[in-house]
């Protein structure tokens, strides 16, 4: 228990979090402490609580405390705030600012998942995630292989005619089979390629026809978007599950965000059973 409190206290993910809700706590005392001089648009009331948060605030963004000076500044700055968002209430500027909604729409946001940042992950939550999702966290299956390639490009129309006399030549002389190829920049021997590698340097019909091959010895030929290749499948490997401990930050991360993900859904549901929309016939 020890060790998982200390290794949470030197997470990235976890500092983020707690400097997060810091600042979004101060930012809430901030904004809440001149509610009872709201009613007046033209008087800023800054208490001594007021003044320690922007203190806090300034600490928690640079690691220190403020100088007199750089609290001042601060406090000038906000007030600025103050009297520039009264002015734009005042202006209705927050109901005709597409920008401004957005930003209100997206804070709301913030607010119905925030929760979700605080609560505590069990280990079997982690778990369970893992074994839903496998294939994000696993070793993908990989295969390895040896190629003929007979370039597009170079062979232009004598392409089919090519193929066959390479097959030919491969069916007589297997050994020799290097002799026969054009050249390929990533070379002839492939190790460990998986099916996104191989969709992403050859496309997804070559991948998958590779993956599909179950016979021994020379195979093809197999079109590409660059050729044909004859291929010889020389090894596999299996997919391998991923241990819960070797990648415990990146599901711990991606669990938050599914948690903050239903969660905003769930809020704006309930939010949409509260509103009646009625739409305008359109004239055709």
């Amino acid at each position: 228990m020890h060790a998982l409190l200390l290794h949470a206290r030197r997470s990235p993910l976890t500092i983020f979090i707690v400097l997060g809700l810091v600042l979004f706590g101060i930012d809430r005392l901030i904004q809440g402490i001149s509610e009872p001089y709201a009613d007046d648009q033209y008087t800023i009331h800054v208490s001594s609580a007021q003044q320690l948060a922007l203190s806090q605030a300034f600490q928690a963004e640079h690691g220190r405390p403020p100088s007199p000076e750089e609290l001042q500044a601060k406090l000038a700055f906000w007030l600025d705030e103050q009297m520039l968002y009264r002015e734009a209430m005042a202006l209705n500027l927050d109901r005709s600012d597409t920008i401004v909604r957005r930003q209100l729409a997206q804070k709301m946001r913030l607010l119905l998942t925030q929760r979700t940042a605080t609560t505590a992950v069990s280990e079997e939550a982690l778990q369970q995630y893992l074994d839903t999702h496998p294939q994000r966290y696993g070793t993908p299956a990989a295969i390895d292989f040896e190629q003929v390639f007979l370039s597009r490009g170079k062979q232009g129309q004598t392409l089919p005619a090519v193929a066959r006399k390479t097959h030919a030549e491969l069916l007589a002389h297997p050994t020799d089979w290097q002799q026969l190829s054009d050249p390929f920049v990533s070379g002839l021997s492939f190790h460990h390629a998986s099916l996104v590698s191989l969709r992403n340097d050859f496309g997804r019909d070559f991948a998958h026809a590779i993956f599909a091959i179950t016979e021994p010895g020379w195979q093809g030929p197999i079109a590409s978007n660059l050729g044909l290749h004859f291929v010889r499948v020389i090894g596999r490997s299996a997919f391998q599950p991923a241990q819960l401990d070797d990648v415990r930050e990146q599901v711990l991360t991606d669990y938050r965000q599914e948690q903050e993900r239903l969660a905003l859904q769930k809020a704006l549901n309930e939010i949409k059973a509260r509103y009646r929309i009625h739409f305008d016939a359109v004239e055709s």
